[in-house]
């Protein structure tokens, strides 16, 4: 949630504790405490939403107390952006980029990622009401977590082959992507349900995700140092492409993601890593880094219209593209639009 959002609901002594708790946390090197509010709900390294109590704070009629709870729930999930970017820069630099944009990076605290993850409130002018559309999203949320877990579990590698172990590791986070176009695209077979009870779900359901997707990038930094980067004489295609779409979704970790794409690179000319795959990875690194991309596979949509997000040489990216195997670019805009509909439709 924006701050001048926040601005909205929260009274001027409440708005006052948000100011000087973020500044006060923000002269810290750590990530600050949890706030007391948050603890009931917290176990391990999971954040359970249970009863939504925590989120009480967010709407208008919540009481001074209650506000002030959601104030410092929001200092600390801003401190907890500031504490990541900061290590993230340190860790940048490490590895020689001396001043990196870090455009469009999430925050990395596995728990703090998933307390972000709840649904935006302007779809309910009350608790009550924001309630009422929990009861009918939670079923239908779980049910669906539930299949990912048993498809996690029945997929899991009954051998410790690299190739196997790979190939395992993407189905939970994959099932969890394709759930974020509930009732459109990959699950457009998903029961129908109206935007704030869809809201919900995808905030249950991008809880989940946080996690998957950080325990995917601890795993695969360990293979990593332990192994290098899997070559796919040695997995197999299937196997090094399983290894680079969890390297592709490490995007709260831009480091991992450069010394990935740095490990891949020596490998291109013998074959051993496929040369689109590395220009995807390419692309998704240095927008967040430098703030253009070289081939580009990264597009937004502007004025109505689908188009690649900034590039290196405008006039080179067809070429540069050839080289990596992929399609013109007016192609693979076309391609887009039809698969995910064009940008004018969606507006």
């Amino acid at each position: 949630m924006r701050v001048d959002r926040w601005r909205e609901i929260l009274p001027d002594r409440a708005m006052r504790i948000l100011t000087l708790t973020l500044a006060a946390f923000l002269t810290m090197a750590a990530t600050p405490p949890v706030p007391d509010v948050l603890k009931p709900y917290i176990k391990g390294d999971r954040f359970e939403p249970g009863d939504y109590g925590w989120m009480k704070g967010r709407f208008a009629d919540a009481s001074p107390e209650e506000k002030a709870q959601a104030a410092a729930i929001q200092a600390w999930i801003m401190a907890c952006y500031a504490s990541d970017l900061a290590e993230i820069r340190a860790e940048l630099r490490a590895l020689g980029i001396t001043d990196p944009e870090l455009n469009n990076t999430t925050i990395r605290n596995p728990l703090c990622a998933q307390v972000t993850s709840a649904p935006d409130v302007t779809y309910w002018r009350t608790f009550d009401a924001f309630q009422r559309s929990v009861e009918k999203a939670a079923p239908l949320a779980d049910t669906y977590l539930l299949a990912v877990n048993t498809a996690k579990a029945s997929s899991a590698s009954r051998t410790s082959a690299l190739h196997d172990l790979l190939a395992a590791r993407p189905v939970a986070e994959q099932m969890l992507r394709y759930a974020m176009t509930w009732g459109d695209a990959d699950m457009a077979d998903a029961p129908r349900v109206s935007d704030d009870v869809r809201a919900v779900i995808l905030s249950r359901i991008s809880i989940i995700a946080a996690v998957e997707d950080y325990r995917n990038g601890e795993w695969l930094k360990s293979l990593i140092a332990e192994k290098g980067w899997p070559k796919q004489s040695e997995v197999g295609e299937a196997g090094a492409a399983a290894a680079w779409l969890l390297a592709q979704h490490a995007d709260a970790d831009p480091a991992l993601q450069l010394r990935v794409l740095r490990a891949m690179e020596p490998l291109l000319a013998s074959g051993e890593v496929a040369k689109d795959k590395y220009a995807y990875l390419y692309d998704r690194i240095m927008l967040k880094i430098t703030g253009k991309q070289r081939y580009g596979t990264q597009a937004m949509c502007a004025k109505g219209k689908r188009t690649p997000q900034p590039l290196e040489d405008s006039g080179s990216v067809d070429l540069r593209r050839a080289e990596v195997g992929l399609p013109p670019l007016a192609s693979y805009i076309a391609m887009m639009d039809t698969h995910s509909g064009s940008c004018s439709a969606q507006s």
